[in-house]
């Protein structure tokens, strides 16, 4: 009987001592003396950059990073994410900027900004008229009637 009372006690001071939800943990000692540091959230850091974007003609429906900002020409906030843990090297995503056509002749211009992690460009400008042309099909050649041989 005495060792279930004691098993209960032990159980009971043990619950007390694990840290509950929502609590803070810092430095703890480990079960044979070592320092166990707690994880790490990735942290995210914002950095801002105004884009001016000009299409020519003016007028061109402008996404950016797939979310309507207006009509061209236009300057637009851009709010950009350092990602990953500050001891690595922390990674800062791209800006997606579309131009959208409004009139026949016109074709889509779109381009991706700040690679690498440089900076997004201060002015961005499109030709809404600059379509590519599709290169001809290569012939292809017609095989030749069968000949007979007498």
């Amino acid at each position: 009987m005495n060792k279930f009372f004691l098993l209960g006690v032990l159980l009971m001071l043990s619950a007390c001592a694990m840290p509950q939800a929502g609590m803070k943990t810092g430095r703890r000692i480990g079960a044979f003396g070592a320092i166990v540091q707690p994880a790490q959230q990735p942290q995210q850091y914002f950095v801002d950059e105004i884009v001016d974007v000009i299409t020519d003609p003016p007028g061109a429906r402008i996404q950016i990073n797939d979310a309507f900002a207006g009509y061209s020409p236009l300057k637009a906030p851009v709010r950009r994410i350092w990602r990953g843990d500050p001891r690595y090297p922390m990674t800062l995503d791209t800006v997606k900027i579309e131009a959208l056509p409004v009139a026949g002749g016109q074709c889509v211009q779109s381009g991706i900004f700040g690679q690498n992690s440089g900076r997004t460009p201060p002015q961005v400008s499109f030709n809404m008229t600059a379509c590519s042309v599709p290169a001809p099909a290569p012939a292809v050649p017609t095989p030749a009637a069968p000949t007979r041989v007498q």
